[in-house]
């Protein structure tokens, strides 16, 4: 399941109350590290655009992703709605955090120092690893438009991360190497999922908290 899977689904909290739809992340980057922290929630397309135009505060409400319970056809939380923060609480956006868009504006750098593209997306696999997706730079994915070559993106698991500054994150492969490795990882997938289609569930499935946080080997 990819983060653009994520976004948009309806938010119930724990008593079966739609709290609102997730709009955007926030994460956490200390350390050389990203750590998806809170699932920002709106209230559908009338209170924001209210708040686009400033006819009303831009005051959100988040879950906690220790918080969540499960994603399938929608976000179900642990707790109810009036225990929620709001982002504009102390500590819910600090100094190291950034949210999806400012996220995707970081250039990634390979180890031999070249810009392999930016982040586009989230996935997590079917152990609820979180990886980034990256889309290629300009004259890639005019290729991808024009069709002469595959829309393929690079897959890069966190603990490839080497270092994060305010406007690139180094990783500490190439990008010969994140291909191999995504080639690996597909070969990985393919195989479970041929196992879950053979079990009764029918719905992908996403849990989330500590153990979905890679670190760095």
């Amino acid at each position: 399941m990819k983060y653009s899977e994520v976004r948009g689904k309806d938010v119930i909290d724990v008593n079966g109350v739609k709290v609102g739809d997730v709009i955007d992340c926030i994460f956490n980057i200390s350390e050389s590290k990203i750590d998806l922290k809170h699932f920002v929630l709106g209230g559908g397309m009338v209170e924001e655009l209210l708040e686009s135009i400033g006819a009303r505060p831009d005051i959100d409400p988040v879950a906690n992703i220790a918080d969540v319970d499960s994603i399938t056809d929608k976000v179900y939380l642990k707790v109810d709605k009036d225990s929620l923060s709001k982002n504009i609480d102390p500590g819910i956006f600090g100094e190291s955090d950034l949210n999806f868009g400012q996220l995707g504006k970081l250039k990634i750098v390979d180890a031999d120092g070249l810009k392999i593209g930016n982040i586009i997306d989230f996935w997590f696999d079917t152990d609820s690893q979180m990886w980034l997706i990256l889309g290629g730079g300009f004259f890639e994915e005019f290729l991808e438009k024009i069709h002469a070559q595959p829309d393929i993106d690079l897959l890069v698991p966190l603990q490839y991360i080497g270092e994060i500054t305010k406007d690139k994150i180094t990783l500490t492969k190439t990008k010969f190497q994140l291909e191999s490795t995504c080639e690996s990882e597909y070969d990985k997938q393919k195989k479970d999922l041929l196992a879950a289609k053979a079990s009764t569930e029918s719905q992908a499935r996403l849990r989330l908290g500590p153990s979905s946080r890679m670190r760095p080997f």
